[in-house]
């Protein structure tokens, strides 16, 4: 049942037995009936009129919940099928309760099957930035006083959203409400009627959280901060898949740790997300080769034995 609207949206067979609570019964059937084309909004109207009371608000709502993306053509905009893979994250960050639902070891798989795709679809992105033609997302680890001054920088008001990498993955119990967006385009989170609006004052203290709290900083300066740790971010994943530990997201500082100023309180060891840092036994040990440059070590360090270099 429902076969061709599994393929359409593009449902991995993984998911395929919880496919009903991913979508919506209307969800299915309309799903059954449409193409992947562009659809105007009088043509939605048209297909929903023979289940659906409020067709408008239907079509709201699955744009909402990442059923359907918006595209725009000669400055008119229509409506297509989005897929699994952009439902997941919407799925997971604003239905959190039902994810849950799902049994862990087959979460586990719909989470491995998200890397790998996110993995295919970054690496022709990544290729482009790396010849200078452009920014991947994620592109550059930034430190806290970078990621205050960046948010002082943008000329538009932020807004927070709880991370689709933490949501999917479920890998830490770290802080969830640290997504900080300014996008608000077609297909953005904003436009798609989520996000808590912030100040810039209130951003900041989400990013100072975040620091102690052992997340990361993550941008490509005119889109988002993301705020992950190394057990559920994405890029990061796929990086690591990859292979290109240093250059995604680029690694712009050298980390130098004075063992003589330091003190074995560990914070180190605790923030850090790649296992460079260590404690056993109040013996902090230091491996520069496991280490990204991603420097929430050092902002974290309560007696300065942790500095950082320009590379």
């Amino acid at each position: 049942m429902y076969d061709k609207a599994a393929k359409l949206f593009e449902v991995p067979d993984i998911a395929l037995p919880f496919m009903d609570m991913f979508l919506r019964t209307e969800e299915l059937h309309l799903l059954e009936m449409m193409e992947p084309r562009n659809y105007s909004p009088d043509e939605l109207l048209t297909l929903l009129r023979n289940f659906t009371e409020d067709p408008d608000n239907f079509i709201k709502e699955a744009y909402s919940r990442g059923v359907f993306n918006k595209a725009e053509d000669e400055g008119k905009v229509f409506f297509r099928p989005a897929n699994f893979y952009t439902r997941l994250a919407f799925f997971t960050q604003y239905e959190p309760e039902v994810w849950a639902k799902i049994p862990a070891p087959e979460r586990k798989k719909i989470d491995e099957w998200y890397v790998a795709q996110y993995m295919e679809k970054a690496k022709p992105r990544l290729e482009t930035a790396l010849k200078g033609e452009g920014l991947i997302e994620n592109a550059f680890f930034f430190t806290l006083d970078e990621t205050l001054a960046l948010i002082d920088s943008i000329k538009c008001e932020p807004y927070m959203v709880p991370c689709n990498c933490k949501s999917v993955a479920l890998n830490c119990e770290k802080p969830r409400n640290v997504c900080v967006l300014f996008k608000r385009g077609l297909n953005s989170e904003w436009d798609r009627g989520h996000g808590r609006p912030l100040t810039k004052e209130e951003a900041k203290e989400i990013i100072r959280l975040a620091d102690k709290s052992g997340l990361m900083h993550t941008s490509e300066e005119n889109a988002a901060i993301c705020n992950c740790c190394g057990d559920c971010c994405y890029p990061i994943r796929a990086s690591k898949r990859i292979g290109t530990q240093g250059i995604w997201p680029k690694q712009r500082y050298r980390i130098i740790w004075d063992e003589k100023k330091c003190v074995g309180c560990g914070k180190c060891a605790k923030v850090c997300n790649f296992g460079a840092f260590k404690n056993e036994g109040r013996k902090i040990t230091f491996d520069e080769k496991d280490c990204w440059g991603c420097t929430i070590c050092s902002s974290n360090c309560p007696v300065g034995a942790i500095t950082i270099v320009k590379i």
